[in-house]
């Protein structure tokens, strides 16, 4: 066993890359593998649960037929050093036989500005008039859906084995890993099934508002008509969480509990008899039960979520105590929703002569807001029974430490999943193992893996990967303009606050316009503590520009390499509607 990342070709979850489909990139991925994968996470959730059904997401959606890629290999994604890849070649295989799209448009979509995509090369068996036709259905339905009911009955499905949850405690070795691979497994596949062509179908509603808008010189309204269409899952954390943040502020007893540290603040407030610390818990308890799930690296088994590690949430509310009242997302929500509908109203009077342009923008619109909202509870679904697979691995973790054969419970996640089995027969006997590949595993988050992957030049060996570092990008002065793309409506100046974690936000509070790597829903009740959101990456389909919408803050997303260039502590405007970012002084 490899001990050290500087002798390492290859790590143990590579995957091969597919000659027919040979591109892959770490643009947008992001969002989904912002670290790397634990063994378990990869060779479970991933290999038997999220890859098969993409997969059939795929196929269901028309892009392709199942016989034309594998699985084993995988040609849907990529994982190397631990790193998830997103496919390039399949997606563009939809531009070329989507009707009306194109590979370039494609890119768009899905990696906004982002330099260094290889430029498309056409293949042979690209071309299809069954799968085009196939596709124009899709279109069709996507852009006149009114709902989406196998989406609907997949969170639900995922919220009953939430709600069913067995006392895992009582459960054998055998049991949990049974019940982990089970929902990591088939019924992960079945969420994803439903969850990937929601993915797929939100970049067609908003392409065709900004088509239109374009056209009729209004460009920058696009955004505001995509904003607080309600309805948005991921949301309702951080406006239960804004709820209890009020709770605290308007307590003079839970704030100088909060005052005091968070650090054992819960147990401070379970053990008064204040009224106001029963209002707290009640509160607490309905987002713990019902957003448990969220955490940092949530696709991934490993990582720690708000029910593991309640400093997290705790952390955030910390931050949020603090805001004004008059940040309240609901009435962002509601300022947005009215602007909404004037512009809805005015831009389709606009057009009303033209019935193919106010058909399309009126679709596009109502399109927008239904697949925004099908991405998110998609995307809710799968995490949720991510999470109870991760539940049930971190008890059987636990055990192992008290058994001795692990130093901590999040070790179990070093095993692959052919190894567990082994591992329930003879604990002893791979407990050196996992502890060695655990040290691995935590240099590898300090690498900098490559950016886009090819075929014909496959991965350079792990040993040859820079390290991350914070900065190093190209200097800016008072003046520049970092230009992104479209997130969120709205101009706001502030202090830039550079954040890489979520569970480790810093000094990040009113009156600051957070710089992140990208953000998946763990990040959004930070988005309550500040002014604005610049991501270096995403599109304006993507997980940032759809929450920003919604609590209604500026947002510009695909702003290259934005937490190296914007020093921390300069002061700069972001112009969420064009994704423009001016920097207006240095510290």
């Amino acid at each position: 066993m490899t001990t050290s990342v500087a002798s390492m070709d290859r790590w143990i979850t590579d995957t091969e890359i597919s000659p027919r489909f040979p591109y892959y990139t770490r643009a947008n991925a992001d969002e989904v593998g912002p670290e790397p994968f634990s063994p378990l996470g990869w060779s479970l959730g991933w290999m038997k649960g999220c890859i098969p059904g993409v997969a059939e997401g795929f196929v269901r959606f028309g892009v392709v037929r199942n016989e034309e890629f594998a699985l084993d290999p995988p040609e849907v994604f990529g994982n190397w050093g631990g790193y998830f890849y997103n496919q390039l070649s399949l997606p563009r295989t939809m531009g070329v036989r989507m009707p009306g799209a194109s590979p370039d448009a494609i890119d768009n979509a899905y990696f906004g500005d982002h330099p260094g995509v290889p430029p498309y090369t056409p293949h042979p068996d690209e071309d299809d008039e069954a799968q085009s036709a196939k596709l124009a259905e899709t279109m069709a339905w996507v852009m006149g859906a009114e709902g989406f009911p196998e989406q609907v009955r997949a969170s639900q499905m995922a919220i009953e084995h939430v709600r069913t949850r067995p006392d895992l405690s009582s459960l054998s070795d055998a049991e949990l890993v049974a019940r982990a691979r089970e929902l990591a497994g088939p019924a992960l596949e079945d969420a994803w099934t439903q969850y990937c062509q929601s993915a797929l179908g939100i970049s067609l509603g908003p392409g065709a508002v900004q088509a239109i808008c374009d056209a009729i010189g209004r460009g920058d309204d696009a955004a505001k008509l995509l904003t607080a269409v309600g309805d948005i899952e991921s949301a309702e954390a951080p406006v239960l969480m804004w709820e209890l943040s009020r709770t605290i502020k308007n307590s003079s007893w839970l704030t100088e509990q909060f005052d005091a540290g968070t650090e054992g603040v819960l147990d401070r407030i379970r053990a008064s008899d204040d009224s106001d610390a029963a209002t707290f818990m009640q509160q607490w308890d309905e987002l713990i039960a019902t957003h448990g799930h969220r955490g940092p690296n949530e696709w991934d088994l490993r990582p720690h979520s708000w029910t593991t590690k309640p400093s997290m949430p705790l952390g955030m509310l910390e931050r949020m105590r603090n805001q004004d009242d008059s940040k309240s997302p609901l009435e962002a929500r509601a300022r947005g929703a009215a602007t909404r509908e004037i512009l809805t109203a005015e831009l389709l009077g606009l057009v009303e002569d033209d019935a193919e342009a106010h058909g399309t923008l009126q679709a596009g619109i109502a399109s927008a807001a239904l697949f925004s909202q099908l991405r998110e509870l998609g995307k809710n679904s799968c995490i949720r029974l991510i999470h109870e697979a991760k539940l049930a691995m971190m008890e059987l973790g636990r055990r192992g430490v008290e058994r001795g054969n692990l130093d901590d419970p999040q070790q179990i996640f070093m095993l692959l999943d052919e190894e567990v089995d082994e591992f329930l027969a003879d604990p002893a006997s791979l407990g050196e193992t996992l502890r060695e590949r655990d040290a691995v595993f935590h240099e590898l988050a300090d690498l900098e893996p490559p950016y886009i992957v090819k075929y014909e030049a496959g991965v350079p060996p792990i040993s040859s990967w820079p390290r991350r570092e914070q900065g190093g990008g190209d200097s800016v002065a008072e003046g520049d303009v970092l230009q992104g793309a479209m997130g969120a409506p709205g101009v706001t100046t502030g202090t830039a606050r550079v954040v890489l974690d979520p569970s480790d936000p810093g000094v990040v509070g009113p009156g600051d316009i957070m710089i992140a790597p990208t953000t998946d829903p763990s990040w959004v009740p930070l988005f309550l503590s500040v002014e604005g959101i610049v991501v270096n990456v995403g599109a304006v389909g993507s997980h940032a520009a759809i929450m920003c919408r919604e609590l209604g803050l500026p947002c510009a997303v695909s702003v290259i390499d934005a937490t190296k260039r914007i020093p921390d502590g300069a002061t700069i405007e972001i112009d969420g509607s064009t994704g423009k970012v001016t920097i207006v002084a240095l510290p």
